[in-house]
């Protein structure tokens, strides 16, 4: 068999001997790679059980306070998660920015820097007249908010902040 020729298939092992040392070496990268990003990176849920502006404001600080100090980096693969289900998300609504800016704009810049990722449940949205356009770009939605932090804190491995 001619080796050159453009139809012709080398035989696979000739290159088993370097296959298996490649895909030895990627999957031990892989796995240190993972297991350094779960033992360094905590993974943080916020638990907002007052549904108040104060309460998301001082979750908000503590996000501010430890990125400060070295324990939350910016642009995280695992940014603290805010997961709102109650009275607490109106705060973020374009209408009512005039009003809550100082709260709102701490919420954009630790967004933008990577450090949090805001969401509101669609559900409670739903319940409550609201509509995702009436959300600033940085803040997504969630189907349901309860079945989502299940699944942060099963699948995730998140922790409450």
């Amino acid at each position: 068999m001619d080796l050159r020729s453009p139809f012709s298939i080398p035989r696979l092992s000739l290159y088993r001997p370097g296959l298996l040392v490649l895909l030895s070496v990627w999957l031990q990268f892989g796995l240190n790679a993972a297991q350094a990003q779960s033992t360094t990176e905590p993974r943080y849920l916020v638990a907002i059980e007052l549904h108040t502006e104060e309460e998301l404001l001082q979750a908000l600080q503590r996000s501010e306070q430890l990125l400060n100090q070295g324990i939350l980096r910016r642009h995280s693969p695992s940014p603290v998660q805010f997961v709102l289900h109650g009275p607490e998300a109106r705060i973020l609504l374009l209408q009512n920015y005039p009003r809550y800016k100082a709260t709102v704009d701490l919420a954009a810049r630790l967004s933008a820097f990577g450090v949090v990722d805001l969401k509101v449940c669609e559900t409670w949205m739903g319940g409550n007249g609201i509509n995702p356009e009436e959300l600033p770009p940085f803040v997504g939605t969630v189907p349901y908010a309860p079945a989502e932090i299940k699944r942060l804190m099963d699948e995730q491995d998140y922790i409450y902040f």
